[in-house]
């Protein structure tokens, strides 16, 4: 036997009122309203039963009917839109970790692979994590969307029934039914089964606790009582209030025979009928609708209609058919805004790589190789004392100034002379500001024992202070250069070292160690006594 929705409704209907029939029928509490398909905030409600109860509040209980040509309703399906929008975020979240981690590490994607390669493996890294997520979500039973459970999901309802036919799933595999089951029980929704010979087997019984802890709206009084509530009507019936008198009796019809009954006696106006008193009332025409510069309110609500049937319109065609299968929770979209605000700006300083690399990259080097006077190293004339690296400003990188131009025969006295002005302490600080000394305090003639991270010794002063200034840019640390004597008694040339002056040998240690694992530079710890 094929049922129709109807009958499943019915059937249900007359199943709740047995079930329920042990209420208690003191005062009020034995009136059932038994109301048939409604309508409320987009959800259709097939059937529903409400009673008052003696404390005058409305136990409701609605009923979902599924008949076989509406099988879809309880057969779940797979919300692949929540799994895009979930796998997305993953995704997002993913590709920020990933970016973020190269940015700070001093790496850029782009160096990696260079352009154009690199977009395609941003395109091929983004597609694969989205697969793999949406694979990996689907399987889960989370995403599945049962018609009848989300409606129930939508709003409150003292007991909530699902009414199957039997038949539905007696052509579709087993887990189906399981899915059914296993999400009535979850969210604390009765189920029916509805079978030959209209026999409704109770399956499962409806939650008598809140499964979602009062978030839910409960639905109106005007809902539940879908007529005056009883206890107003009795009230009414014995309260002479509003009562209508019965009409006066109709007076004796003549029976003389000489009476006329329909006789009414003489009749003459009471005054005179003037004409004027009928005229009828002159209106004057108005002018068509008012203009809406001078009703605000309303045309503020007419631009809000608007607005939402314009948004409303961007929505799949099914989405009325389907409640809660395109809607997303708040975190989610804002996750995902806040998500592609990071990947955008991740994007953009990644992109900002070159070839050439800027001061303070991990791999900085000066824009241009070593400069050579000459068209190659080999056919250069420079001073066989200049250092790697070094110009020698005598020369042009045209042509070669004549040897003998540059010799200049020394002096055959020398006189001793002491400089005034030379240089025994240049200090950069980490915001990259400089301070010169031209005395020093030897820390040798201190009393107490100091340490210094130096970095080497170097034997003239503009050897030390571009080396200086080049681990000041590129670590972004205090950099000292000091003169040998400044330190060591009887030492020449300079020493450069890196941070303060330090008295403990443990912070000596630590600071040795932090250099070598945070920036790779290979240090000693110079003991001053």
């Amino acid at each position: 036997m094929m049922y129709t929705e109807q009958n499943i409704r019915g059937l249900a209907i007359n199943f709740l009122r047995q079930h329920y029939k042990h209420r208690p029928r003191s005062g009020t509490s034995g009136t059932r309203v038994v109301s048939k398909v409604h309508y409320y905030q987009g959800v259709t409600i097939d059937a529903r039963l409400a009673y008052q109860k003696p404390d005058l509040s409305w136990f409701t209980a609605t009923v979902e009917a599924t008949s076989l040509d509406r099988a879809h309703e309880v057969l779940y399906r797979v919300n692949y839109f929540r799994i895009a929008m979930h796998a997305m975020a993953f995704t997002l979240a993913v590709m920020v970790f990933f970016l973020a981690l190269t940015q700070v590490q001093g790496e850029s994607v782009w160096q990696w692979f260079g352009r154009p390669k690199v977009y395609l493996f941003l395109l091929t890294s983004t597609f694969a994590t989205f697969g793999l997520a949406a694979i990996i979500l689907s399987r889960i039973k989370y995403y599945r969307y049962i018609y009848a459970i989300a409606q129930f999901i939508r709003f409150h309802a003292d007991a909530q029934w699902v009414a199957f036919d039997k038949q539905i799933f007696e052509n579709v595999p087993r887990r189906y039914y399981e899915e059914l089951e296993r999400q009535c029980i979850r969210f604390g929704f009765g189920l029916m089964e509805v079978g030959e010979e209209n026999k409704v087997r109770w399956v499962i019984e409806p939650s008598h606790i809140d499964q979602f802890a009062g978030s839910r709206s409960r639905l109106p009084v005007w809902v539940a009582a879908v007529q005056a509530p009883p206890l107003m009507r009795r009230l009414q019936k014995s309260l002479p209030l509003g009562k209508v008198p019965a009409p006066a009796a109709a007076p004796p019809v003549p029976t003389d025979g000489l009476t006329d009954p329909l006789d009414v006696g003489s009749y003459l106006p009471s005054a005179v009928v003037r004409e004027a008193d009928y005229a009828a009332a002159v209106v004057p025409a108005r002018r068509g609708r008012t203009p809406w510069y001078k009703q605000p309110v309303r045309f503020t609500k007419s631009l809000r209609w608007k607005a939402r049937n314009a948004y409303r319109s961007l929505y799949p065609d099914e989405i009325r058919t389907r409640p809660g299968y395109y809607e997303l929770p708040g975190w989610l979209v804002a996750t995902i805004f806040v998500l592609l605000l990071l990947l955008s700006y991740l994007f953009y300083e990644q992109s900002r790589w070159e070839v050439v690399a800027r001061p303070g990259d991990k791999d900085a080097v000066t824009e241009l190789p070593p400069l050579e006077p000459a068209a190659s190293p080999e056919r250069s004339d420079a001073s066989p004392e200049l250092l790697p690296g070094e110009y020698d400003h005598r020369l042009s990188s045209n042509e070669v100034v004549p040897e003998r131009e540059l010799r200049v025969d020394p002096p055959s006295i020398v006189e001793a002379t002491v400089e005034t002005d030379v240089i025994q302490v240049y200090r950069i600080t980490e915001d990259g500001e400089a301070s010169i000394d031209y005395d020093c305090l030897p820390l040798y003639q201190l009393t107490g024992t100091f340490y210094l991270l130096e970095e080497g010794r170097y034997p003239e002063y503009s050897i030390a202070l571009e080396r200086a200034k080049y681990l000041n840019g590129r670590y972004g640390m205090a950099t000292t250069v000091a003169l040998n004597n400044c330190v060591e008694v009887g030492r020449s040339g300079y020493l450069i070292y890196l941070g303060e002056i330090l008295e403990s040998e443990a912070s000596a240690n630590f600071r040795l160690r932090q250099l070598l694992t945070d920036f790779g530079l290979e240090t000693e710890v110079l003991v001053v006594k």
